[in-house]
């Protein structure tokens, strides 16, 4: 869309989409009520940075919660969300901690059998693997630990 508006308003939009970013990123905020239903809120987000076993793969969208809803990939936060990674990376190198999930995916890409099942490592969810479902099984997502 970028190519079909004008610049000018392109950016305002960028700013106002910057601006609603930022304001959920919040614990402050706990429930905005009737808002919940529509809008993506500080209580979604928090799902969407968890790595509780039910806030995996949930809460996608940027500004509307509808089309989570719609999507079958909303959750509403119901226990206190850990944030942070499943597996952990034990290193601050940040070039190491950005491209980690690359490096899993191609070495995951390349050890795998046949084509299309290379496609589905890179379109399907990180827990995939041949046989099981698009996302991969819940059960194998670890349990939290060590919460503060």
């Amino acid at each position: 869309m970028a190519l079909c508006i004008p610049p000018s308003v392109f950016a305002v939009h960028l700013q106002f989409n910057l601006l609603y970013q930022f304001w959920i990123h919040t614990e402050v905020i706990e429930n905005l009520g009737p808002l919940e239903f529509i809008l993506n809120t500080p209580s979604h987000h928090r799902v969407h940075h968890g790595r509780n076993p039910y806030c995996i793969d949930k809460n996608y969208g940027g500004t509307l919660i509808i089309w989570d809803r719609i999507f079958g990939t909303f959750a509403a936060e119901k226990d206190k969300v850990v944030y942070g990674l499943t597996h952990s990376i034990n290193t601050f190198e940040s070039l190491k901690v950005q491209f980690h999930h690359c490096v899993y995916i191609w070495n995951i890409f390349w050890t795998t059998p046949g084509f299309l099942n290379k496609l589905s490592v890179i379109f399907k969810g990180p827990g995939w693997a041949p046989g099981k479902p698009r996302l991969g099984l819940i059960e194998e997502i670890p349990e939290v630990s060590n919460v503060h």
